[in-house]
């Protein structure tokens, strides 16, 4: 609060404490680079975008992954991920299918933590590098459908 010259009760006036501070920042990350992209980019487009916010920002998500246990923040852009991949699905005319359901979900939480482990690795990879092998991952999924 001191560095945004906010006052204290500016801050609760907008947010119950500093982790509704944090929930409310992923979701602002993952609304501005997923939802408000759907109906502009590809999938394809969207997913390295995401990659690189999380890279750009690598220093901010290895500190509230480490040092906080209230909010979870692979669970939060996980959620956002689903909706990407639901978007997909629905695009392909497989939304009420359960097994495709099922997968986004799983899915989901395995690109998220692709792209969160690569945050703590001594040498990581490019957001780029690992963008790709998601997208080509769901083009190998979804290549029959």
């Amino acid at each position: 609060m001191k560095k945004g010259n906010i006052r204290r009760q500016t801050f609760y006036d907008n947010f119950k404490d500093k982790y509704d501070l944090l929930e409310w920042t992923i979701r602002s990350m993952m609304e501005d680079d997923i939802i408000s992209n759907l109906d502009y980019l590809s999938w394809e487009e969207i997913i390295p975008l995401v990659f690189y916010d999380i890279e750009i920002n690598a220093k901010f998500f290895r500190s509230v992954i480490a040092d906080q246990t209230e909010v979870d923040v692979v669970k939060e852009i996980s959620l956002y991920m689903t909706t990407l991949l639901l978007h997909i699905l629905e695009t392909k005319g497989l939304v009420k299918n359960d097994q495709a359901r099922d997968f986004v979900e799983t899915y989901s939480l395995g690109m998220t933590y692709t792209m969160t482990n690569n945050l703590y690795k001594p040498h990581p990879k490019e957001y780029d590098e690992l963008s790709k092998k998601v997208v080509n991952a769901i083009y190998f999924t979804f290549k029959y459908y």
